[in-house]
């Protein structure tokens, strides 16, 4: 967000405020009415505003227009009235606040080029309930900013919630001097009130627990030391990607070099003493009785050059596939003895990846292969990822965290692009159904059969 959107959003998030303490205080339709019409602009800059209820006991669509911005009463066979009002029948109840002008203008822009700025806004009046009371229309020359549309949907929710109380306020036996809070009785209350918890808590509900996930590689392939050394250089950063043969890591190569070095001399020497025994043989019988042996001897320095030579290439570990490279620093690693197999780095597939829970014995519940569970990862709160179980252990053990748990793994089965190996969240598991008393009281219970030891 730039720095002019920022300033839009702060100037219209402190005239939301004053809005909100006004309409508290409207005591009638009217009053909210007026500001509502006359009032809006001071958070979102409109020329024209134009209010339209919902017929609530007739067809539960938008009425006629009720009031404008800077008019006192419409006149309802005013041409550009008509117009307005039949425009507005034929459009469907929005339930967000919309930009709706480019439609409109497609469908009848003549009339709205005639009467109307080229830029509008409907602003649904929505109750808690998710409800639609009315509309607000509103009408300005520049375009409209998506910062906007959510400073709207915070004022429609203000200004529907505040019409509900109103009108709830004035509907007959919904206040507290009507008659059915005179028919009624504490005492019945009382009783009702305790039927009804009875039945809330007997209410089947599904076991769910929290724990806490992380998203790992599905199928890992492991990058290990292929021989006894020191890691010399790191060739990738972490979690970039890379392909399959490409140079991953490189040992310290200097005595490997100093080996295959003296295994080349090695076998120079007796290839050159080979070749002088060869030459002599024919006039000294004792150095052609030699020859087998220096032939072998140059097989023994061939296969220590060959060795040599294939612990300088192990010292360079190549990528095993394609994937991302996982790993935490290069500093964590050079200038490390390591021996042969210890792990170093693994290379995963980013968009095959599983999700790793560690569930405490204290929240254990009766799961299944197949059972459902939400992820709510720590960076996307608002968006859970949906998945299912495919293993749990048998075993607890104990985790880095020192807490004893279930290992349990998911897959996510919600069609949506994965998400990045290496964050974190929490799970919602879900097990079989009880009653919400048992959900509730569950680890109570459990505690208290501890203690009594029954």
């Amino acid at each position: 967000m730039n720095e002019t959107a920022h300033q839009r959003m702060l100037a219209g998030a402190g005239a939301l405020l004053l809005l909100e303490e006004e309409t508290r205080r409207s005591q009638t339709h009217e009053e909210l009415v007026f500001l509502m019409t006359n009032r809006t602009a001071s958070a979102l800059a409109a020329d024209t505003l134009f209010f339209f209820p919902v017929e609530l006991e007739k067809s539960g669509k938008l009425g006629k227009l009720r009031a404008v911005s800077g008019v006192s009463a419409p006149e309802s066979h005013a041409p550009m009235v008509v117009w307005l009002n039949g425009l507005i029948h034929r459009q469907p109840l929005p339930s967000q606040p919309e930009i709706v002008t480019g439609r409109w203008v497609d469908a009848d822009g003549d009339s709205w080029q005639r009467w109307m700025p080229p830029e509008g806004m409907l602003l649904p009046l929505t109750t808690p309930c998710g409800g639609v009371v009315g509309v607000l229309l509103l009408v300005r020359r520049h375009p409209w900013h998506q910062e906007e549309l959510e400073l709207a949907r915070r004022l429609g929710l203000c200004y529907g919630h505040a019409w509900e109380y109103l009108r709830l306020k004035t509907t007959p036996g919904r206040g507290s001097g009507g008659k059915w809070g005179m028919m009624v009785s504490p005492r019945s209350l009382l009783w009702v009130g305790g039927v009804l918890v009875v039945l809330l808590l007997a209410w089947p509900v599904r076991q769910s627990v929290m724990a806490p996930a992380k998203v790992i590689a599905e199928k890992p392939r492991l990058v290990t030391a292929t021989m006894d050394g020191v890691v010399a250089r790191i060739a990738v950063e972490p979690n970039s990607l890379v392909h399959a043969g490409q140079i991953l890591l490189t040992m310290e190569e200097t005595m490997v070099a100093n080996r295959l070095a003296v295994a080349e001399d090695a076998l120079r020497v007796a290839e050159t003493e080979l070749l002088r025994a060869e030459q002599l043989a024919f006039s000294h019988a004792d150095v052609k009785a030699n020859l087998p042996m220096l032939r072998s001897r140059i097989q023994e320095r061939t296969v220590e050059r060959h060795y040599a030579q294939e612990m300088l290439e192990r010292s360079r570990v190549l990528a095993p596939g394609d994937g991302l490279a996982l790993f935490g620093s290069a500093e964590e690693w050079v200038g490390q003895p390591v021996r042969v197999g210890q792990r170093i780095m693994v290379v995963a597939d980013p968009d095959k990846v599983a999700i790793a829970m560690d569930l405490s014995i204290h929240d254990a519940v009766t799961m299944k292969t197949g059972g459902a569970f939400l992820l709510f990862l720590d960076s996307d709160p608002l968006h859970p990822r949906a998945g299912q179980v495919v293993h749990a252990s048998y075993e607890a053990n104990v985790t880095p965290e020192g807490v004893v748990a279930f290992a349990v793994r998911g897959h996510l089965t919600d069609g949506r692009p994965p998400p990045r190996i290496g964050l974190r969240g929490r799970v919602r598991l879900f097990g079989e159904d009880t009653a919400l008393f048992y959900l509730l009281f569950r680890r109570p219970l459990s505690a208290l059969r501890q203690f009594v030891g029954m």
